[in-house]
């Protein structure tokens, strides 16, 4: 394979979390002794299987606010991802953070967390096929800072109620 050395190294302790942001503008990846790993295949199942799991958490605490709003978990549990999202982005319970500044760029980046939710759970391969690593990291991005967000969401809704 006539590789150059354009293309980074990873240290095989580094987790592939890491190497998501680094990777965008690359074809293969150095893992050592002269191995190289395609990028489409190096994330192929690993960044799907934490992306799920980011979700899964991301939709726990999106549940866990309107539950501590009152909302009985009978009616939450017979409600979709994007009613619950809706009934947030409507609600005074956005300026309980301090992630997003403005409620139109806390909605964007939900929208757009909701939509790769949608292309994840629902189309197998599309993400390995369809969706670009700028994407992937936007993403990554997007969820690391609405994690960050809802957490302080709740944390402040559990202080208010003491």
């Amino acid at each position: 394979m006539d590789l150059n050395d354009s293309f980074p190294k990873r240290n095989p302790g580094t987790p592939i979390w890491d190497v998501l942001d680094s990777v965008f503008d690359c074809e293969y990846i150095d893992i050592g002794e002269g191995r190289y790993v395609s990028c489409k295949y190096f994330f192929k199942r690993p960044a799907r299987i934490l992306f799920i799991m980011l979700l899964l958490e991301l939709e726990a605490r999106l549940f866990r606010i309107h539950e501590r709003n009152g909302k009985d978990i009978a009616e939450l549990n017979d409600k979709n991802m994007n009613e619950l999202i809706k009934k947030l982005v409507d609600s005074d319970l956005i300026k309980l953070q301090i992630e997003y500044p403005s409620r139109a760029e806390f909605k964007e980046d939900l929208k757009a967390i909701s939509a790769f939710r949608n292309v994840l759970m629902h189309y197998n391969k599309k993400l390995e096929k369809n969706i670009d690593i700028n994407t992937l990291i936007s993403r990554k991005k997007q969820m690391n800072k609405m994690l960050v967000a809802l957490q302080q969401i709740s944390d402040k809704m559990a202080m208010e109620r003491k």
